[in-house]
């Protein structure tokens, strides 16, 4: 049977993930805030002292201390980043495309940086719900797609309007039925127009969310350049600290 838990902090709308199969005993964890590592620690032994085997971040984060060295450091699981991040510390480096199997659920990676240049989309299979793992039946979304909104872009490098709009592009691919789980919903600055509503549908959001139906490369790279949003000043300390490694 697959578990799947969405949590989310009580200050700046930071959303954790922690998911997996109870047969193989084993949970992912994607984007575990540092204070809430207990929290999901506590969590995993309600669910039936589950392994937490998987710890992923989904970027670089820069409003928030990620807890996912510290997490490692309890419980030994492996800390998953894009290849191109910039973290000092012992990591596992993904690919796009890459997948990751723990009994009946599967991952796989999506490279779709414009937040940042190493952010990844983490898509979600359970083979008790398609036996053929072809069909996935959600994404976590990090800070590309959120629900009503996308991503900031100030942080992301080089040519971070145009590796947003061919991101989201990936993202529209998807099956109008795939769940969205972002890596926050409304209180965060790490994006624009996030809703209050921790989920959304790959349709919902083609049909509703004004910058993803963009499909006009230009016209998306000039309506994003239009946003200004300030760029809090402790983003910077963040980034570094995390990059570094927090325990």
């Amino acid at each position: 049977m697959m578990i799947f838990r969405q949590i989310i902090s009580k200050s700046g709308g930071c959303a954790t993930y922690v998911f997996g199969c109870t047969q193989a005993g084993e949970l992912f964890v994607v984007d575990p805030k540092y204070e809430m590592v207990d929290e999901i620690i506590e969590l995993a032994r309600d669910l039936g002292d589950m392994k937490i085997a998987y710890i992923i971040d989904t970027h670089t984060h820069a409003d928030h201390l990620s807890g996912a060295k510290k997490l490692a450091s309890l419980t030994n699981a492996n800390v998953y980043y894009h290849e191109l991040s910039q973290v000092k510390f012992k990591v596992e480096r993904v690919k796009n495309g890459e997948e990751i199997k723990a009994g009946n659920v599967k991952i796989k990676v999506l490279h779709t940086p414009g937040h940042t240049p190493d952010s990844i989309s983490v898509l979600i299979y359970d083979r008790r719900r398609d036996e053929s793992w072809n069909e996935p039946w959600a994404i976590l979304t990090g800070d590309t797609l959120f629900v009503g909104g996308l991503g900031r872009i100030d942080i992301g490098g080089e040519n971070a309007e145009e590796n947003l709009y061919y991101s989201l592009a990936k993202l529209k691919e998807l099956p109008d039925y795939v769940e969205i789980y972002p890596a926050h919903t409304a209180g965060s600055v790490c994006g624009i127009g996030i809703s209050g509503k921790p989920s959304s549908t790959i349709g919902f959001e083609k049909r509703f969310n004004s910058l993803f139906r963009i499909n006009n490369k230009d016209e998306f790279v000039n309506r994003i350049r239009e946003v200004k949003m300030p760029k809090p000043k402790e983003f910077d300390d963040y980034i570094r600290k995390n990059l570094e490694g927090v325990i």
